[in-house]
């Protein structure tokens, strides 16, 4: 059976604690989350691209350019949704195949631009491990930040995944991990030239 649903995890308040590891690994920085609408996230910035030849990191660039009249930044700090190595992607619970092991992940990609050329500083996947071919083999068999639960966590219907604490402290432990190992890199100034 392959089957996907989407329920609205709001209440999980992960844009917040996003917010919250930003302002931690950029101790003595202002930060600010720079809100947005449904719609401006679904068309904001966005130019047509060839179907053969798209870039999701030109939409996201772009929606960054979208976005910065709101709040002027020095830089701008995008975390978003990020694909595994199967079919995972974001955050969610995941039973592939049918009867097997049950998954919980939260996988997540960080892109720093600069505030005034908008040009990409750097870019990774937020991961909780190094990443080296072992550490994926052994612990990041979707290809991110995943645990495998006990078969009575997954939900009988998508709507229950909300109101479930075991599933909510996981994803939320999972991005502190993942985003306080690899925030403070990605926002690392240069050290200034002698």
């Amino acid at each position: 059976m392959d089957k996907r649903a989407r329920v609205s995890i709001a209440a999980w308040a992960l844009d917040d604690l996003v917010v919250s590891r930003v302002r931690a690994a950029a101790a003595g920085s202002s930060v600010k989350r720079i809100p947005y609408t449904v719609e401006e996230l679904k068309s904001g910035g966005r130019e047509k691209q060839h179907p053969f030849f798209y870039s999701a990191a030109t939409d996201i660039g772009n929606f960054v350019r979208f976005l910065a009249p709101k709040l002027r930044c020095e830089r701008y700090i995008v975390v978003h949704r990020n694909h595994g190595t199967h079919r995972e992607s974001g955050i969610g619970i995941s039973q592939y195949p049918y009867g097997g092991p049950v998954h919980l992940f939260a996988m997540m990609y960080i892109r720093v631009y600069d505030g005034t050329t908008f040009a990409l500083i750097k870019e990774a996947p937020a991961l909780m491990t190094e990443d080296t071919y072992v550490e994926r083999l052994l612990h990041n068999p979707l290809g991110g930040p995943s645990s495998e639960l006990d078969h009575a966590m997954f939900p009988e219907k998508p709507a229950d995944a909300v109101n479930n604490p075991v599933l909510r402290d996981g994803v939320r432990t999972m991005l502190t991990k993942s985003l306080d190992k690899t925030l403070p890199a990605l926002l690392q100034r240069p050290s200034p030239s002698r």
